[in-house]
């Protein structure tokens, strides 16, 4: 495997179109299963009664499949890649007696049939918009999305989690005709995380670069505090804790007022 600059003939192609292929090997180090019993750890605590789930951001739809094992919810799935979406649904296809669609949304500008209890968006799906209008306009999206009363799990990874964890900032995997060498830089000025990743594909070569911004939790607490969503909870990483500034994560756990008490 070697780096772009060493392959003239890889094309440039937008995140997440080629690594949709692969993204599951790029993955492999995420515990889709831990991650799924602390949602639904969070669904039980803040959203009990939760019957139909909206997740933006469902990648290839590990998330969706891992956490419907837990509970029978009706469950919507949404990516902006096409890609993404494709080898979800293939995924999905073996799966029985589960109520789950996925489709295409972009999650600052989407709308729902009907609104739903809960709604998703995990593992940095929300540090990939990178200005606060685009921010402004998901919790404006999801805030007309979710039934009154209902409940929005977001998380965040913040500056620390950039800071802290360089080492990881490179590494790379071969599995069957797919690889790819991966290599970020984080600006702490900027606060924006550059990701560049080389992939081959059988006997083709392409550069995938991703950007994204470690916001503080004031900077998102700001603006929270600009929708009518209460906040009920802001965890550490994966525990029950309180978030600091010294989090690596924080899942946020929003309120839709209920119309009766707002």
């Amino acid at each position: 495997m070697s780096r772009s600059e060493d392959a003239p003939d890889a094309r440039l192609t937008a995140p997440y179109s080629v690594l949709a292929v692969g993204y599951d090997v790029v993955m492999s180090h995420v515990d889709y299963e831990l991650w799924a019993e602390y949602v639904q750890k969070l669904l039980d605590e803040h959203a009990p009664a939760a019957e139909t789930v909206l997740e933006l951001g469902c990648g290839t739809g590990s998330f969706a499949i891992e956490l419907l094992s837990r509970h029978p919810y009706r469950y919507l799935a949404t990516d902006a890649s096409e890609m993404m979406i494709k080898v979800a649904r293939r995924k999905a296809e073996e799966l029985e007696e589960v109520d789950l669609r996925f489709d295409l949304a972009d999650f600052t500008n989407f709308r729902v049939d009907t609104r739903v209890d809960a709604i998703l968006l995990l593992y940095d799906g929300l540090n990939y918009l990178l200005e606060t209008d685009d921010i402004r306009r998901l919790f404006t999206c999801t805030y007309r999305a979710l039934q009154p009363g209902g409940v929005f799990v977001v998380d965040q990874s913040t500056p620390s989690n950039s800071v802290n964890n360089e080492r990881f900032f490179e590494d790379s995997n071969e599995v069957e005709d797919f690889s790819y060498v991966r290599c970020s830089r984080y600006d702490a000025e900027t606060h924006l995380h550059r990701t560049e990743l080389d992939i081959t594909v059988g006997e083709r070569r392409f550069t995938e670069r991703h950007v994204q911004r470690a916001y503080s939790l004031e900077e998102i607490r700001a603006l929270i505090d600009e929708v009518e969503f209460t906040v009920e909870a802001c965890y550490d990483g994966f525990s029950m804790d309180a978030a600091t500034e010294a989090s690596e994560r924080a899942h946020w756990v929003l309120r839709r007022p209920d119309e009766a008490t707002s």
